[in-house]
């Protein structure tokens, strides 16, 4: 089965226009053009740091698209919506991707048509989200320092970041990673998330999950300022 691919841009502003990139976010939908191309489309807020804080990076934005047809991509770049987002930003990351496998929703719907490919033996994307409960928002936050300081100690994870639709209920991450037996190792193995991911299914911390794996096609971008992804590169 064939999957649509997924674009998840990430775009960096100046701290002088933090400001209006905020006041965007909030009138985000007044901008999109009468014909925007159909299909997904979600502009989110990054978390403070390396995007897993509770306080929110007003620098910080992630766009992730998925159109019904991807030569949409370029129609998309052309109009109103994305060039008040592409416009002002001093660095951009741009990742092009296929869904592989994966199980959950996201507002209750699932969003993702899945390839049902084999995961190849070579660098892929994860994608978690979560909903977490309001009477658990404690408890799910106390949680993330733990995970991060073991993310960021994880030699085969090159990069990392967080983003959502709101900042106390929503976290959804995004992690590139080496290989699949690097990211298990983090993932199960008795780590931090480990152990956070069984006290959420015990205790009921969640009200909506999402786990998605993806193929990389291609990482476009301010790639410079990111020398562990520039390996990752998919060959011409």
């Amino acid at each position: 089965m064939s999957s649509n691919p997924v674009c998840f841009s990430f775009f960096r502003y100046p701290a002088a226009y933090s400001p209006a990139a905020f006041v965007f976010m909030g009138f985000r939908r007044r901008f999109m053009d009468r014909q925007m191309p159909p299909g997904l489309i979600r502009l989110m807020g990054c978390g403070g740091g390396d995007g897993f804080s509770i306080v929110p990076d007003f620098r910080a934005y992630c766009l992730m698209t998925r159109l019904d047809d991807p030569a949409d991509q370029a129609w998309l770049r052309r109009t109103r919506f994305y060039r008040a987002i592409a416009g002002p930003s001093s660095e951009q990351l741009h990742f092009t991707l296929r869904p592989l496998s994966g199980h959950g929703t996201w507002d209750g719907a699932p969003v993702f048509t899945y390839a049902g490919a084999q995961q190849p033996d070579q660098p892929f994307v994860v994608l978690t989200r979560a909903r977490v409960t309001p009477r658990h928002t404690a408890a799910f936050w106390r949680s993330v320092p733990a995970i991060r300081r073991h993310l960021r100690e994880t030699p085969g994870c090159r990069w990392h970041i967080g983003f959502g639709e709101h900042p106390l209920l929503t976290l959804a991450t995004f992690s590139v990673w080496e290989d699949l037996a690097q990211m298990q190792a983090f993932a199960y193995r008795g780590t931090a998330h480990h152990q956070a991911s069984r006290a959420a299914r015990q205790e009921a911390w969640l009200t909506e999950s999402l786990f998605v794996r993806f193929a990389i096609d291609a990482i476009e971008g301010d790639l410079q300022r990111h020398p562990r992804l520039v390996a990752l590169q998919p060959a011409a």
